[in-house]
């Protein structure tokens, strides 16, 4: 009877390290991750790139989308603007270009980023039909992935991406969506780029099943995604230089 109880005792012992150790593995990992990204932080601001992939892309959150009205029928072609929406955007249209022109663009942060040694590609999240076909993309010598997609994917359709891109060389792989519910997973993505998410904050970056989210921030700015040389995903938004 003492040898069973002695048995029950170990067994339970046994158990509790194992929930132990997992958990003393899992915050290791978690620790690392938050290092890398730290260290990314730390390389970004000394300007010491060499070995990480900048991924540069330009805003497409509108924040003036609300206060554009619904076109009136009967207001069409009249000479006053239809709402306060109609008359900002009105005024802001006069503006003159040297105030219009915008603080930065993706080919200035593109610049930035090179002169820093990282390898460096620029994607076009205002325009995903670029992307509808898998693509490889080099930044420096490193093989990136792309791939936009804008309707509902399936882990199946989504396994069969990953694989032609990693089949293709890809080392890293990007994925840009209007919405992250046109995604059954994100599973196996370094980065995932949501263009057209109203719900979201702009610029906002999380992680999620081992990939970054990152909700692309307003126009007239310029969003990042930086990787590191073991594929640590972080974001940043860059307002102006």
């Amino acid at each position: 009877m003492k040898k069973r109880t002695r048995e029950k005792v170990a067994l339970l012992v046994f158990a509790l390290l194992v929930v132990l150790g997992g958990s003393v593995l899992l915050r290791y990992f978690e620790t690392g991750r938050s290092w890398n990204v730290a260290a990314s932080v730390v390389d970004d601001a000394f300007g010491q790139m060499k070995g990480y992939t900048a991924i540069v892309y330009d805003g497409t959150f509108d924040s003036l989308d609300a206060l554009r009205p619904a076109m009136d029928p009967e207001a069409i072609g009249a000479e006053e603007p239809a709402s306060l929406g109609a008359m900002v955007l009105s005024e802001l249209s006069r503006l003159p270009l040297s105030m219009r022109e915008r603080p930065v663009y993706a080919s200035d942060v593109r610049s930035l980023y090179e002169e820093k040694g990282a390898g460096v590609i620029t994607l076009d999240a205002a325009d995903l039909r670029r992307y509808e076909k898998p693509t490889i993309l080099m930044a420096g010598d490193r093989k990136i992935g792309v791939v936009a997609i804008d309707y509902y994917a399936s882990k199946k359709q989504l396994e069969k991406v990953r694989r032609e891109l990693t089949d293709a060389g890809a080392q890293s792989l990007v994925c840009l969506v209007p919405r992250l519910s046109c995604l059954a997973t994100i599973e196996g993505f370094q980065a995932v780029i949501v263009t057209d998410d109203d719900q979201a904050e702009p610029g906002l970056g999380e992680g999620a099943e081992g990939a970054h989210i990152v909700y692309a921030p307003e126009r007239g700015s310029v969003g990042v995604v930086l990787l590191t040389a073991l594929n640590v995903p972080s974001s940043k938004v860059y307002a102006s230089l």
